[in-house]
């Protein structure tokens, strides 16, 4: 009995072995597929890249109680390479373009009140520049036949905003995305949030949309084309 015992735990150990040994991968191959994973990652250039940009923006601005007033934007932007950018000017138009809530007849019908003056907070002009920075780019499919290429940027600048009365310094903060449609043409859509100081501290915020044309594109293009269908 003894010695069929010891046959029966030398197989039970060789089984044991061999199964071991093709559960675990060579040391070599480990190391192989530890190098490949890292292969996988790829990082491609941007398809499209902006020089200077001239763009014209329409916009919305929605804290005003009295008034809901659009506005005119005109942008010239200055591109330094794929990550930072310079708004040299951004000048928004809003004057004449305002929409009554009808809330001051209403204080005054309801509960006999009248407002000081509201019209003063109305603004005509604003006046700022801003740096750009352009973090994240990407790109998206579009029913399974168009690719679209975007970014997302980010603004913080300084300028001044013009009311009825009175010129006041003024600070924005922004967000944006753009989407590209050729080298030359792309559409912006972004919010922005004004502090203005005057007799206190002001709040405006716009929401925009534009088109933007960039000039000079080819001077910015990249050299080697990216082959759209095998980006997909």
């Amino acid at each position: 009995m003894r010695p069929m015992l010891r046959r029966h735990r030398a197989w039970t150990l060789v089984w044991l072995l061999l199964v071991a040994s093709w559960l675990a991968p060579p040391p070599a191959l480990a190391e192989e597929d530890d190098l490949d994973q890292g292969k996988i990652y790829a990082i491609q250039d941007r398809s499209y890249r902006m020089n200077h940009e001239f763009a014209l923006s329409f916009g919305f601005m929605p804290l005003d109680a009295f008034y809901k007033m659009f506005d005119i934007s005109f942008h010239y932007v200055v591109h330094f390479d794929e990550l930072w950018a310079w708004e040299a000017a951004h000048l928004t138009v809003s004057k004449y373009m305002s929409i009554d809530t009808g809330l001051k007849d209403q204080l005054n019908q309801k509960w006999d009140v009248q407002p000081t003056d509201p019209e003063e907070d109305r603004i005509d002009f604003i006046l700022d520049t801003n740096l750009m920075i352009k973090p994240l780019v990407g790109k998206a499919v579009l029913f399974d036949d168009y690719v679209i290429h975007g970014e997302t940027y980010f603004l913080a600048g300084v300028g001044a905003e013009k009311f009825e009365t009175a010129w006041y310094p003024a600070i924005d903060l922004g967000v944006g995305l753009r989407i590209y449609i050729i080298d030359t043409i792309s559409f912006r859509l972004e919010v922005r949030e004004y502090l203005n100081f005057g007799e206190g501290v002001g709040s405006n915020l716009i929401f925009t949309l534009g088109f933007a044309y960039n000039a000079f594109a080819e001077d910015v293009k990249p050299s080697r084309p990216v082959d759209e269908e095998g980006a997909q």
